[in-house]
């Protein structure tokens, strides 16, 4: 049972990278990862790719001011100590970790300098967001390093997952992502 919840769990030791990529869907923490990375110097730059919101839009033309979820995450960076600057939304209203890992690949095809990255997201999402990306940049004309660094401001219990009832849905959910992930690639 322990190895189901540790297979999940992909984390590198962080290295200077180009830029850290906050993966969006998991609230605040991921970018509090992000942030604490930024300032140990292992990123030059925090990238989100803007995520899908199911009403945003009819809340937009109702003239609603609400903000997505990758703004919310850039004011928390900015507040955190972040220049405005060194933080970019990508365009894409992603829905899934593939599009943000294309959104992504398609900002590398335009930025050749950029030769590695530092992926944040949560430790069940870790694994499988690396395999991601790892296949979205395989075809570009340079190597790209994509480093894992799950989010430390989330408890998952790798070792005794199923005795904890969110821990057991995100084990279960994360292992048939991945199974999509590879008959969909």
């Amino acid at each position: 049972m322990p190895y189901l919840g540790e297979t999940l769990v992909a984390e590198d030791e962080p290295v200077n990278s180009d830029v850290i990529v906050v993966l969006m869907g998991g609230g605040l923490d991921r970018i509090f990862e992000a942030v604490d990375l930024y300032k140990d110097g292992y990123g030059k730059m925090i990238l989100m790719v803007r995520n899908y919101q199911p009403g945003f839009d009819e809340a937009a033309a109702k003239g609603f001011a609400v903000l997505r979820e990758s703004e919310i995450a850039k004011s928390a960076a900015m507040q955190s100590g972040v220049p405005k600057e060194d933080i970019l939304i990508l365009p894409g209203d992603a829905r899934s970790t593939r599009d943000e890992a294309l959104a992504v690949k398609k900002y590398l095809q335009a930025h050749a300098e950029v030769d590695s990255l530092i992926i944040a997201t949560s430790p069940t999402h870790s694994a499988r967001a690396k395999k991601i990306f790892q296949w979205a940049v395989e075809d570009l004309d340079r190597e790209v390093r994509v480093i894992s660094c799950p989010s430390r401001y989330v408890e998952f219990n790798t070792a005794n997952w199923w005795k904890d009832r969110e821990d057991a849905s995100q084990v279960f959910l994360e292992h048939v992502k991945m199974i999509h992930f590879y008959l969909e690639k």
